[in-house]
């Protein structure tokens, strides 16, 4: 997922203005989860989500993959976005899941860390703990 956003990012100049495919987006003062009858947060940024891969966590490589593809085929408009007014911070996050005892390690090729430094995207690693599937007898 690459996430962009800050305090005075114009979500819907920069949506009108450069044509990347924009999964989600949130504006500063409208409230974080409209639907809630219960948390009535409101958002102090602004900022969208793009997907660059459709892979689940348990296909890093292939995250990368796409991610890859991505950014070479959107490399000016994902530039475009990190210079765009407003925009503070600029993150592609890939999602992977580890399984118990929790230790693991992913890394990054250097087509990968060229291309976003080339863009100004930071990268971030959220990783999630997954139990083992323990298949049942039937």
């Amino acid at each position: 997922m690459l996430r962009a956003g800050g305090e005075n990012f114009n979500v819907d100049g920069f949506i009108a203005s450069v044509p990347l495919p924009i999964d989600s987006l949130w504006r500063k003062g409208e409230r974080r989860f409209p639907n809630s009858t219960k948390n009535e947060k409101i958002n102090e940024t602004s900022g969208i989500r793009i997907v660059a891969s459709e892979a689940s966590f348990s296909q890093f490589q292939r995250q990368i993959e796409d991610v890859i593809s991505f950014l070479q085929a959107n490399l000016e408009n994902v530039k475009r976005l990190s210079s765009f007014p407003g925009v503070e911070w600029l993150a592609l996050d890939f999602g992977a899941e580890i399984y118990p005892p929790g230790w693991s390690s992913f890394t990054f090729p250097p087509e990968l860390l060229f291309l976003s430094g080339q863009a100004g995207v930071s990268l971030c690693l959220s990783v999630y703990p997954t139990e083992n599937e323990v298949e049942a007898d039937a």
